[in-house]
């Protein structure tokens, strides 16, 4: 989730987080992380409140079901 006033920002906040996310939860190499990110990665808006906005990033959970 990223937070910020301006909605760029926020929105590669929430990109980070989940790269960094996958780096250490799911053991993948940072360069791996960012491809699957630009694949399969969905950014919502969540908030619009006092000039925060806030983003989540999304991944589906099947992507790591084996």
């Amino acid at each position: 989730m990223g937070l910020h006033t301006d909605l760029d920002e926020a929105a590669k906040l929430a990109t980070r987080e989940m790269i960094e996310f996958l780096v250490v939860e799911k053991q993948m190499k940072r360069d791996a992380a960012y491809v699957l990110c630009s694949i399969a990665m969905d950014l919502h808006v969540t908030q619009l409140v006092d000039g925060t906005k806030g983003v989540h990033a999304m991944l589906a959970k099947s992507i790591f079901s084996y």
